[in-house]
C-alpha cells in the first residue's frame, strides 16, 4: 500500500514537471490530414500551413530524417471527419462520483459505443450542474480507423498525439488523446528517475537533520548539566570561605570585646533596651559616636527606647527605613551619642 502510494506520488510530481516544462516551452503543432489512402503532414505556424510530407497508408512509419528532426518532441494532431467521432452522453452522476468518473466511462465504453472497448480512443468532458451533479459526454473513436495516421505520428517522434475533427479551436480544445509519444515517455521517465531520487535525498536529509537535531540538543542537555554541576561546586567552595571567614571575624570581635571593655557594655545595653523582635546586624563604636544597622518589626519605637533608656542621647536615622521583602520587617539605621554612666567609669 506504501509502495503504491509513493509510486503515484512520483508520478504526479513528474507529471506535473514535464507540463511544467511544456508550459514554459511550448512545443510545435503538427496536424496529420487523413485523405483516401494518404496523409498529409502540416506545421501549424503563426500564419497558415506549411506543407511538410505526403505519407501513403501502407509506408506510413517512413519519415524522412529531415522531417523528423522537426517534428520530434511535437504535437501531432491527427484530423480526422466529423463522422469518426461520436459523442455519448452518461446517466447525470451524484457529486461524490467524480474521483470515479473514468472508471465508469471506462466500464460503459462497450455499451455506448459499436466498438470493442480494447479498440477504443476517448476523451471524457465533466460538466457540473447548478444542482451540483455531474453531466459526462464521452468522445471516442476507433483506433483501427485511424491506425496508419497513428504510426505515422509515432514515427516522427511526437510527444503527444491527439485526435479530432478538424472543426476549429473548440474541436481542438476537446480533442482525443490518442497517445503519449516517446519522446513523452521518456521525459516521463527522467521525470520519474529524478523525482524518485530527489524524494529519497530529502527523506534521507531528513532524517539526518533529526538526528543531528536530536543529537545536539542531547549535547546541550549534558553541557548544561555539566555546566550547573560546576557551579554547584563553586557555591559550595564559596560557602565552606565565607563560614570560615565569619568565624574569623567573630574570633576577631571576641578579642575586640576583652580589649575593648565600653564596646561590651554598650552591647549589654543596647540587648537590654531593643526588643525581641529587633536584630542587629552591624555596629560602629567611635569614641561615644554608635551607629547601628539591622532589622525590626516596628523601627520607628527604636529611636524613642534608645532615648528613653537614659544610656543613649541624639538618637536619629541616619538612613531612610525600608521594607524588606515579604511586608514583616524595616531595614533600619540610627546613630546616637552614649552616655557615659558611673558603671563605665568604674
Amino acid at each position: 500500500m506504501i509502495a503504491r502510494l509513493f509510486a503515484d506520488w512520483i508520478d504526479g510530481l513528474a507529471s506535473a514537471w514535464v507540463a511544467l516544462a511544456r508550459s514554459l516551452r511550448r512545443p510545435q503543432r503538427f496536424q496529420l490530414h487523413t485523405d483516401s489512402h494518404q496523409l498529409t503532414l502540416e506545421f501549424i505556424g503563426r500564419s497558415r500551413p506549411e506543407s511538410l510530407l505526403t505519407i501513403d497508408d501502407d509506408n506510413a512509419g517512413d519519415i524522412p530524417d529531415r522531417v523528423r528532426e522537426r517534428t520530434r518532441g511535437g504535437i501531432i494532431e491527427i484530423v480526422v471527419p466529423d463522422a469518426a467521432i461520436l459523442q455519448r452522453r452518461l446517466d447525470i452522476l451524484p457529486p461524490e462520483s467524480l474521483p470515479y468518473v473514468e472508471n465508469v466511462v471506462l466500464h460503459q465504453l462497450d455499451r455506448v459505443f459499436p466498438w470493442r472497448a480494447a479498440d477504443i480512443l476517448h476523451s471524457t468532458i465533466i460538466d457540473k450542474r447548478p444542482d451540483g451533479k455531474l453531466d459526462v459526454a464521452v468522445r471516442a473513436t476507433a483506433r483501427s480507423a485511424i491506425a496508419p495516421a497513428l504510426a505515422a505520428a509515432e514515427a516522427c517522434g511526437a510527444c503527444e498525439i491527439l485526435v479530432h475533427s478538424g472543426g476549429g479551436e473548440n474541436a481542438r480544445t476537446a480533442g482525443i488523446v490518442a497517445a503519449i509519444g516517446a519522446e513523452q515517455s521518456k521525459r516521463l521517465d527522467r521525470a520519474r528517475f529524478v523525482a524518485r531520487y530527489a524524494v529519497i535525498a530529502l527523506l534521507a536529509l531528513t532524517a539526518t537533520v533529526v538526528g543531528w537535531t536530536t543529537f545536539a540538543g542531547w549535547s546541550i542537555s549534558a553541557s548544561v548539566a555539566a555546566l550547573d554541576q560546576d557551579i554547584a561546586d563553586r557555591r559550595a567552595i564559596l560557602k565552606r570561605h565565607a563560614d570560615a571567614t565569619g568565624a574569623g571575624q567573630n574570633r576577631g570581635l571576641d578579642a575586640k570585646k576583652r580589649l575593648s571593655p565600653i564596646a561590651v557594655i554598650v552591647l549589654d545595653e543596647l540587648s537590654a533596651i531593643l526588643p525581641d523582635d529587633t536584630s542587629v546586624t552591624d555596629l560602629s563604636l567611635e569614641a561615644e559616636h554608635l551607629r547601628i544597622t539591622g532589622v525590626s518589626a516596628n523601627a520607628a519605637e527604636l529611636v524613642p527606647l534608645l532615648e528613653g533608656s537614659g544610656r543613649f542621647k541624639n538618637a536619629a536615622f541616619y538612613a531612610p527605613t525600608t521594607r524588606l521583602a515579604g511586608g514583616a520587617t524595616d531595614r533600619f539605621s540610627i546613630e546616637a551619642t552614649v552616655v557615659p554612666q558611673s558603671t563605665v567609669a568604674q
